[in-house]
């Protein structure tokens, strides 16, 4: 969004005021909200899944409106809206802003202007929502198989050897934001025959 300050005053309007049928920019403005900016809340609520593509409230809409689940549930919801940023740091939401900037230039390859409006929207959410746990109540996602009406299949349990342990290393790589294209081949084309030829 261009403009963010009204994001926590809509949250808390939505927390407050009945389910509407439908979210709309005729509903918006009766919660107070009549400026042309406001109306980029719609599709961004739609990405975090409060709507539905038609503007009917979901089941997480409801549950931001219960006081007891809605910090949570919003957590939920901008772990999945900003799931690139969490691959990259899972307490991206507590990291310097600095580095919050970094991780949305790199993953978004967007111009400076953009990456700030990204990042207002990402820090003003943040406030509002409680990472400690994930909601209770969060509706589970459906898999491909229940989708199709088939039986969802059994899921695998780790099997571990107990005469063995097996260690495995995860390295994360914090690339600068730039958009020379050479800084990144010089530094896959390091890593490659630094460590993955060894």
């Amino acid at each position: 969004m261009i403009s963010n300050n009204k994001i926590p005053q809509i949250i808390e309007k939505i927390k407050s005021a009945g389910v509407p049928e439908r979210f709309s920019i005729e509903f918006l403005r009766k919660l107070g909200f009549p400026s042309s900016n406001d109306r980029a809340f719609l599709p961004l609520f739609k990405k975090l899944g409060f709507l539905s593509q038609d503007g009917t409230p979901t089941e997480y809409y409801s549950q931001l409106k219960n006081p007891k689940e809605a910090d949570y549930v919003l957590a939920d919801r901008i772990r999945e809206l900003y799931a690139d940023l969490f691959s990259l740091d899972t307490n991206i939401n507590s990291a310097p802003d600095a580095e919050i900037r970094g991780a949305i230039a790199r993953v978004t390859g967007k111009d400076e202007a953009t990456v700030t409006r990204y990042f207002s929207t990402f820090k003003s959410f943040v406030p509002l929502a409680n990472f400690e746990k994930q909601s209770v109540n969060a509706p589970l996602v459906r898999n491909s198989e229940e989708e199709k009406g088939e039986a969802p299949k059994a899921q695998k349990q780790p099997y571990i050897k107990q005469e063995m342990v097996d260690f495995h290393y995860n390295i994360q790589i914090h690339l600068p934001a730039t958009t020379d294209i050479n800084i990144y081949n010089a530094i896959f084309k390091s890593i490659k025959d630094n460590l993955v030829d060894q």
